[in-house]
């Protein structure tokens, strides 16, 4: 294993333990109808610390996915 690939690798687990870290620190939506669609307005309006772990979510797992496809194309 040449030392871009550790590097990548390093990397990976890297965003992978910061997913998870920013999705256990987000706070838990209340209320069961969220999940049959009562409370879909309040996905698109995060707001303050929360809107921003929401946004810091996606682009990590962005990130995460696209490392994913990278290190698995990746000729070994």
């Amino acid at each position: 294993m040449n030392l871009l690939q550790a590097l990548l690798l390093i990397v990976y687990l890297v965003a992978a333990a910061a997913l998870v870290w920013v999705v256990i620190l987000q706070e838990p939506k209340t209320g069961g109808g969220d999940i049959f669609g009562g409370g879909a307005t309040d996905l698109f309006a995060a707001r303050g610390l929360t809107g921003g772990l929401y946004r810091l979510t996606i682009y990590l797992g962005i990130g995460f996915l696209l490392l994913a496809l990278l290190i698995g194309t990746w000729q070994l």
